[in-house]
């Protein structure tokens, strides 16, 4: 029996992003509701990804890599109308003979938040449920290998030598759900078994393999990480461990980071697609090595005309900017002690600069920098203002290698 593959090619590419949070356009209008729910929205876009992500697929279609992989929190909130949009959004990438894999993140599936928006009202919709899931990204399991039964894992066969393997790590009920969706996620019984059974059979091929999810296997900021980690990590670290496990892929925290060398495995973090820079990865494959490198978005070149006429779109990553530089004030409004952000001007453009680094995945400093840093007198009166949060602000600066790229050889 032949062999299902992506393509025959020995060196292999695709492109990774992660939590793009797409709210289909059509569940909006800009009204009262929507725009208070933008101001509580963590520093991500929910108001322009629909032309974002198109704009997006026009680079990809233009690269031909072999496959877009997206780790999960494809849609805002969890409606099923979100999905159905970025079906058609993903459209043109199997035209182009652009294979799109796709999981699930803890936004996805059987999301309490599903709603739509209109002027002051907001109003229940329709969730994604795991048939829904599975309908809707047909073209992501029409290429499995093998699937899980009881979860929305699956792996594939990148070419014969890699095998992909894409957990559902996240913890959803079973209907129609009334509450928030989980934060945290594991790894369960069902889905553990079918892993072990796929990285047996991946070894008995002779294939290397790459593992994505949502969830991190590991802690990427020593301060925030509940939820985010994997609730039963040490276990699925230790199995991964075992087999020829080249690298691991992820999401959900929303900053860019790598671990690796000091790791069982080693794990790259994308951040958010609707945040920041709007960051993307290329992974280059051999039978023998590993490249990754995290890219920018250049979404200017990929408008028409007319798009680049509509706001914000003449400058999109000021605009992004921007809505991430709100979010920053609103945590300096929570948290210090004596006045608004504008009282401590220095402080409050320190903390917005920390932040961007450590979203964006340059954290990484040399010993003078971060001496620089931690010297400053805008670093010590961010300290003083925010003594609640100084562990917090002291872990952005912690990383111990570059999160831009990664290269690994066997």
């Amino acid at each position: 029996m032949l062999m299902k593959t992506i393509t025959d090619s020995e060196r292999p590419d695709f492109w990774l992003i992660s939590d793009p949070h797409l709210i289909a356009d059509d569940l909006h209008d800009f009204g009262a509701r929507f725009k208070k729910m933008q101001q509580t929205s963590a520093g991500k876009d929910i108001a322009y990804q629909d032309l974002a992500l198109r704009a997006f697929v026009r680079k990809v279609v233009r690269a031909k890599p072999a496959a877009l992989i997206i780790t999960g929190d494809l849609t805002f909130n969890g409606a099923r109308r979100s999905a159905e949009r970025l079906g058609e959004i993903f459209a043109p990438l199997k035209e182009a003979g652009i294979a799109l894999l796709v999981i699930p993140g803890n936004h996805d599936i059987y999301d309490g938040w599903a709603r739509s928006f209109s002027g002051s009202e907001e109003r229940r919709v329709a969730q994604i449920s795991p048939a829904d899931w599975k309908e809707i990204f047909s073209a992501s399991y029409d290429l499995a290998a093998s699937q899980e039964p009881g979860s929305l894992s699956y792996s594939v066969n990148l070419n014969p030598h890699w095998r992909l393997l894409l957990l559902d790590s996240n913890l959803y009920s079973s209907k129609f759900s009334y509450t928030y969706p989980m934060t945290s996620g594991a790894i369960d019984d069902g889905e553990r078994r079918w892993l072990s059974q796929e990285l047996v059979e991946a070894k008995r091929l002779g294939q290397d393999v790459l593992f994505f999810m949502h969830h991190n296997l590991y802690s990427h900021n020593s301060v925030v990480h509940d939820g985010f980690k994997l609730n039963n990590a040490g276990e699925i670290v230790q199995l991964l461990s075992q087999y020829p496990v080249r690298c691991a892929f992820s999401g959900h925290i929303h900053a860019q980071h790598i671990m690796s060398g000091w790791v069982p495995v080693p794990e790259v973090v994308s951040s958010c697609f609707a945040e920041s820079d709007q960051g993307y990865g290329i992974v280059e494959l051999t039978a023998n090595s590993l490249s990754y490198r995290r890219h920018a978005f250049d979404i200017d070149i990929f408008l028409t005309a007319e798009e680049k006429k509509l706001p914000p779109f003449a400058d999109f990553h000021a605009y992004l900017k921007e809505v991430f530089d709100r979010s920053n004030n609103l945590l300096l409004r929570q948290h210090l002690l004596k006045g608004a952000a504008k009282d401590l001007p220095e402080a409050a453009e320190m903390l917005k600069k920390m932040h961007w680094d450590f979203f964006t995945g340059q954290s990484y400093k040399s010993e003078a920098e971060i001496a620089a840093i931690y010297e400053s007198s805008a670093y010590r009166t961010l300290l003083a203002a925010m003594p609640s949060m100084k562990s917090y602000i002291s872990s952005l600066y912690e990383s111990t290698q570059s999160s831009q790229k990664l290269d690994l050889t066997w």
